[in-house]
């Protein structure tokens, strides 16, 4: 069985912390104990605090894990500027870790992003019971993410755009008004190319309950490129899953049409 470096994250989130506020750097071979591994696979394990970090835009707390002759992090590292670590040590020991919950606390040693993702893309009806084991908000959104992709084959569902660096997960209901198990839920969601994404955000493009695209905006002078993106998608049909359970809600998308016309 392959190691689950998300639990193992969990494991060493309070271990980084608890440095961090005594201003000190551990070392890799320190922390391989503690997580039951060698000294070069640790970086694995700062990988997932790593990406929570950024998602979140914390300072990168897995900096502060530094090699015994080096002093400096492994290169697996890739959140600060190698040439200015010394600012990011500093960040790191000034922050208040104790006001952030540990982002991996819930996860038991078979729970990983993708499993949970996967247990989603089952059983949405999962979904508050997945997210009352993480809470964290960039955990649920990372899951959240993951299973979007899984359900919409990874390709924005209004333009087919399928590079996943730039392949977002779209609430319907946004994250500040949905309800726990909607927060997490593939139904309340949409994996759409960030500038569809953000069209959809401010309502330039909104979707139907018959899963229609419309382009609402207008008045304005369209470049050819604005076109492209809007109005000629405009009353095409969302590319929609294969599997009917994961397709999006009928009943939010017409909450979420009801709160923009008001």
């Amino acid at each position: 069985m392959s190691k689950n470096w998300e639990y193992a994250a969990g494991l060493l989130w309070p271990v980084l912390v608890a440095a961090a506020k005594d201003r000190r750097k551990p070392i890799y071979g320190e922390l391989a104990p503690l997580i039951q591994t060698n000294p070069l696979s640790v970086g694995n394990a700062l990988e997932p605090i790593q990406a929570y970090c950024m998602d979140s835009k914390l300072p990168p707390l897995s900096a502060i894990v530094v090699g015994k002759t080096t002093g400096l992090p492994g290169g697996g590292f890739i959140a600060w500027d190698i040439d200015d670590i010394e600012t990011a040590f500093e960040k790191v020991f000034d922050y208040p870790w104790s006001s952030i919950p540990n982002p991996f606390g819930g996860f038991s040693e078979n729970d990983t992003i993708e499993s949970l993702s996967n247990e989603l893309i089952k059983a949405p009806s999962k979904a508050k019971e997945i997210y009352t084991k993480v809470k964290i908000r960039g955990t649920a959104q990372r899951i959240f993410r993951a299973a979007l992709l899984k359900a919409y084959d990874c390709k924005c569902a209004i333009c087919g755009f399928s590079f996943m660096e730039a392949l977002e997960a779209a609430h319907i209901i946004p994250w500040s008004k949905a309800k726990p198990e909607e927060r997490i839920s593939p139904c309340n969601g949409v994996l759409l190319c960030s500038n569809h994404h953000r069209l959809f955000d401010v309502g330039i493009i909104k979707i139907t309950t018959g899963f229609e695209i419309l382009h609402g905006a207008a008045g304005r002078d369209y470049s050819d490129a604005d076109r492209a993106a809007t109005v000629l998608f405009n009353s095409e049909l969302l590319r929609l899953p294969k599997d009917i359970s994961v397709r999006p809600s009928v009943e939010l998308i017409k909450k979420r049409n009801q709160a923009y016309e008001h």
